[in-house]
């Protein structure tokens, strides 16, 4: 398993609904591509945003890519983002815990 991480500050004049409804539209589009498995969006404190992708693989990460820039939803949620603090992270999965003590 891999995980994509990004980190990114919308641009300012991006009206926080219309930033949602992107994220809504880009789920939808990333659960048909082949090795996605779940999305978590959320917002820090600091206001920064991090966007978490659970995939199969990182090459399934990747390929993902050029459907995100080449469809509507995807340049849509790209165009809100502001570009000069935008960060991303392919990773894979060394050590995972899914239950409390």
């Amino acid at each position: 398993m891999a995980i994509e991480v990004v980190i990114f500050q919308i641009r300012p004049t991006v009206a926080r609904a219309d930033f949602l409804q992107a994220v809504e539209e880009t789920t939808t589009l990333l659960k048909t591509q082949e090795g996605f498995l779940s999305r978590t969006v959320s917002q820090a404190e600091s206001g920064e945003w991090l966007d978490i992708l659970y995939w199969e693989s990182i090459d399934a990460a990747k390929a993902a890519i050029t459907v995100f820039q080449t469809d509507q939803a995807g340049k849509r949620f790209s165009d809100y983002l502001d570009g000069e603090h935008f960060q991303v992270f392919y990773t894979d999965v060394v050590s995972e815990s899914t239950e409390r003590a």
